[in-house]
């Protein structure tokens, strides 16, 4: 008798202590599920903070989504980070490390590809096949005009010759300038960093300063000849 009491009672213990273990991690898993609203508000702020990053010092030159068509693994991004620095980005150093943990989290290696958008050819509206049908093709434009108009209000970000500045890329020959529509769109309301010039440039500024632009090349390689 004594033998079964004694083993019923060691029994008895081995239940309590398996209820106990589970009530332990049940407990655990409800106190998980219950997260300090601060918490999620920090994180939240971070982000915004690291996206904000992203746009001050990435999308000067880059699109958004040229940037979310890239899957690599985090010592790429960091890769590319460091090469954009050295290339005269100005992201402070730290918000370094930040960016380049955003940027492996979200356009991981291990993600499938992001289809890139599109544009059809009449949104596109280019200079070389012309506007719209039934709409004027625009006006060549005063270049010495453009220039003067340029020096003014484009040459402190872009720099004087428009092959790009401590602030802003390099102007020459990018394909926004076949696309007349557009450009007139970002000079008129601005991009990201880039204010907008409707209260100091009409249309015809507009026109004079791509006329310009458009008669910019890269200077000739030393060496080239």
């Amino acid at each position: 008798m004594t033998r079964i009491l004694g083993r019923t009672g060691i029994a008895t213990a081995l239940l309590i202590l398996l209820a106990t273990a589970v009530a332990l991690a049940s407990g655990g898993r409800r106190a998980s599920a219950f997260q300090d609203p601060a918490d999620d508000d920090d994180a939240a702020y971070r982000e915004a903070m690291v996206r904000k990053s992203m746009q001050d010092n990435c999308l000067i030159c880059h699109t958004e989504d040229m940037i979310a068509g890239q899957r690599l693994t985090a010592a790429q991004w960091k890769a590319e980070v460091d090469k954009m620095i050295t290339w005269g980005s100005p992201l402070p150093k730290e918000a370094t490390a930040p960016l380049v943990e955003y940027l492996a989290r979200k356009f991981s290696d291990r993600e499938p590809s992001h289809a890139p958008a599109r544009s059809s050819l009449g949104a596109v509206d280019s200079l070389e096949t012309g506007t719209r049908a039934g709409e004027p093709r625009p006006p060549a434009g005063d270049s010495a005009h453009g220039e003067r108009l340029y020096a003014r209000d484009c040459a402190t970000c872009h720099g004087p010759a428009a092959l790009g500045g401590d602030l802003g890329p390099s102007l020459v020959g990018k394909a926004i300038l076949s696309h007349p529509r557009e450009y007139d769109r970002i000079l008129d309301q601005g991009l990201r960093r880039m204010p907008g010039f409707r209260l100091t440039m009409n249309a015809r500024d507009r026109t004079d300063v791509l006329a310009w632009l458009r008669s910019r090349r890269y200077p000739e390689a030393v060496g080239s000849r």
